[in-house]
């Protein structure tokens, strides 16, 4: 007896979508501390942003009985960005099924079922693993595809230069071979940078944080000045004797973490000797775009966050394609606030 069974609605695009988007996702720290909650779906493949100069300027005083200065109207400026596509393909077999049921029973649906499932668990990791790499991009102000091409640079974008004229502001270097106070002040310097340059309303819950790669926070860690903060508190050892790997402490008004990246410690990573500093909880400043999927089924519809999709064998039913698909744009509204710290002398 012949069963159809990928015409069974447990292998619709509807039920399927809806599984990928339940699978339990690897741990990202960009989506769970700056991404999580403002994604949004939109129902076109671009999307625009405008900006406008939003420095206020001290008013003139004016000799009373004369004409009041005009308000100059801002230039608005459109910026159009193209939402990535991120798609995925895997074959699963007969062979791959065979051995799971009796000839003629309907544990057929449940064993393809199984097959499916676990493919699309190992599918979905690596999108995981990929949205967390363009996430981690826009925090950086760049974000890369996978062979290392920039997708798209914030900085450019925006027009963030810096002294020297390139793209991004200013790196600030953290001399930590000065056992005085140089570390706090130059704390107080990058908050101040990222404060004055967010131009919106900072909530008194927002938070500086910074992914440290390995060395850069090995050495914060480790600092005299930075001990001695902690100095005569009864969670002293707790904090900076035990072993912080991948830990997170607070100094200087910035909440500094040990980023963990993939296990090459460099996929998805922060260089060691490096620190990216960001705002947290302040609302507006980031946003997350899910353009829809080319399927005729999803055209001038919403996005959704990912899309999975069956093609079976038309001629012998011998074997079944699995078709998995995401369409983000993670990105900073304000990437002047993104500063990247480096292990080195002040300038």
């Amino acid at each position: 007896m012949h069963m159809d069974i990928f015409n069974d609605d447990a292998f619709s695009l509807i039920s399927l979508t809806a599984a990928i988007n339940n699978v339990d996702h690897v741990p990202g720290r960009s989506g769970e501390l700056v991404f999580a909650g403002v994604g949004e779906g939109v129902g076109t493949l671009t999307v625009s942003f405008e900006s406008k100069a939003e420095s206020l300027t001290l008013i003139q005083t004016s000799p009373r009985g004369a004409p009041a200065p005009k308000e100059k109207q801002d230039k608005s400026n459109i910026r159009a960005v193209s939402i990535p596509q991120i798609k995925l393909e895997d074959t699963i077999g007969a062979h791959q099924v065979q051995g799971v049921r009796a000839f003629g029973t309907t544990d057929q649906l449940r064993g393809v079922q199984t097959v499916v499932a676990t493919q699309m668990n190992k599918m979905t990791l690596r999108h995981d693993l990929t949205l967390e790499h363009h996430r981690l991009g826009a925090l950086k102000g760049e974000i890369k595809d996978a062979n290392g091409a920039t997708l798209q640079n914030l900085f450019t974008l925006f027009g963030v230069t810096n002294s020297d004229g390139n793209a991004g502001p200013e790196d600030f270097g953290f001399d930590f071979a000065d056992n005085e106070s140089e570390i706090r002040l130059r704390c107080m310097d990058v908050v101040r940078f990222i404060q004055r340059s967010a131009k919106t309303i900072i909530p008194s819950t927002a938070r500086v944080w910074a992914f440290c790669g390995d060395n850069f926070f090995d050495e914060l860690i480790s600092h005299p000045v930075v001990k001695d903060v902690y100095k005569n508190t009864t969670d002293q050892e707790r904090r900076l004797g035990a072993n912080y790997a991948f830990g997170v402490f607070e100094f200087g008004g910035i909440v500094w973490e040990n980023y963990r990246g993939t296990d090459d410690n460099a996929t998805v990573a922060i260089d060691d000797d490096e620190a990216r500093i960001f705002l947290t909880g302040v609302p507006g400043l980031y946003a997350e775009y899910f353009a829809p999927a080319d399927f005729m089924e999803t055209v001038n519809t919403v996005g959704l966050p990912r899309y999975a999709k069956l093609a079976p064998d038309n001629r012998f039913n011998q074997f079944v394609e699995l078709h998995t698909q995401q369409n983000p744009l993670p990105i900073c509204l304000r990437p002047k606030t993104l500063v990247r710290a480096v292990v080195g002398q002040s300038e």
